[in-house]
């Protein structure tokens, strides 16, 4: 059984937390008294947590639906002093966030809401100022609330020095103000895989040429992103550079994600977007520093059929050249490139991929440099046979 310490802050305000939100037990976490002893269960956790009396006052008021200024108060005409009152509020609820015994709540409404879409789901966000809407819906190329029912709806809240996020009415993420844009993505990202069915969703960037599809695909620091930009440079129109979804019949369409570019490549891609200094810089979970950097023309949100399947292969002292793949071998890098949310390929998807290589040519490029890398694509796009 852990003993449960009320005294860390983390910077956790609860003066604007009495006014911006409502904190809630979770539904799996019981409050009970062992030999007069106050604990919480938590069944997700399989823990006892042992409340000190101060911390079983505060969890009793929010089972009582207490707004957060209420506790304070009757903690202050208990004799406790003001500040230690704070105190112990907020280090109450920043712990039981972070344990998952108690979950946030807050009503944002619509004055800064934006419907994306995104893939087949159209996805309500709402944050409670122009700022955060402004960070989160950067990552997208939609300037305008689209149309429909919505399947998804997140509410992002800043307070204090961490911001919080809700997916359907449930707090999925706390972070700091600079992680949050690329947590929101993977959230995003992980949301997609899970609901993608029956499409298969594909780790590659996508470009159209004439209309026709162009996939490519590469581990981490193959040089993706940055290529993709050298080919959108060339003229070829942008749909994603990182998740395509394959549909059951072999038709491909890109999640609009705008180009997320690591810091090594800046340089790189401000030869070709001096603009790139002036788009903020964020960290992902990893510390990497990441730009997400709009297209200057118009992304393409439809299905289209895939002509041509690139997997890139960078080496330090090499020539670009194109070495052309099977199908067999195609299907092997396909599986190892796809994202599952069980970790494996059914047979509904190993058909829809093989229909999507029945028209479609692949290679494995050889490269060094993407600039050399792009004319060979470019070639290859241009090549009528």
């Amino acid at each position: 059984m852990r003993a449960f310490d009320e005294s860390a802050t983390d910077q956790f305000d609860v003066n604007q937390v009495a006014h911006d939100l409502r904190f809630r037990p979770v539904s799996s976490v019981s409050f009970a008294l062992l030999d007069d002893r106050p604990v919480l269960f938590s069944e997700a956790a399989q823990q006892l947590y042992e409340l000190n009396p101060t911390a079983a006052y505060i969890w009793c008021g929010l089972l009582e639906e207490k707004p957060t200024q209420e506790i304070l108060d009757g903690l202050e005409e208990s004799g406790v002093e003001p500040r230690a009152a704070r105190s112990f509020v907020q280090g109450a609820l920043r712990n039981w966030l972070e344990l998952g015994l108690i979950e946030l709540s807050w009503d944002l409404g619509d004055a800064f809401s934006r419907i994306i879409r995104i893939g087949r789901s159209n996805v309500l966000i709402r944050a409670a100022n122009q700022s955060l809407l402004d960070q989160l819906t950067s990552l997208f190329d939609q300037t305008s609330s689209q149309e429909g029912d919505v399947q998804d709806t997140y509410e992002i809240c800043q307070v204090g020095a961490l911001t919080y996020m809700l997916h359907n009415e449930r707090c999925v993420l706390r972070c700091k103000p600079d992680e949050l844009v690329p947590a929101f993505k993977a959230h995003l990202t992980a949301q997609i895989i899970q609901r993608n069915s029956p499409s298969v969703a594909f780790h590659a960037a996508c470009l159209l040429h004439r209309g026709r599809g162009l996939l490519i695909s590469g581990p981490p620091g193959a040089g993706k992103s940055t290529l993709t930009m050298h080919l959108m440079d060339a003229g070829l129109q942008y749909a994603s550079d990182d998740i395509v979804l394959i549909a059951p019949n072999g038709e491909a369409m890109g999640v609009p994600f705008v180009p997320t570019l690591k810091s090594g490549s800046w340089p790189i891609i401000e030869r070709l977007r001096p603009d790139l200094a002036g788009f903020p810089m964020h960290r992902r979970a990893d510390g990497k520093q990441v730009r997400y950097l709009k297209p200057q023309q118009p992304m393409y949100a439809g299905k289209f059929p895939l002509n041509w399947i690139v997997f890139l292969e960078r080496g330090s002292a090499t020539a670009a050249r194109l070495e052309p793949l099977g199908q067999l071998e195609t299907m092997k890098l396909w599986i190892d490139a796809t994202y599952s949310p069980e970790g494996r390929l059914s047979v509904e998807a190993f058909h829809s991929i093989k229909r999507a290589l029945t028209d479609a040519k692949s290679f494995r490029l050889h490269y060094a440099d993407a600039a050399n890398a792009k004319d060979i694509l470019i070639g290859l796009c241009n090549d009528p046979s």
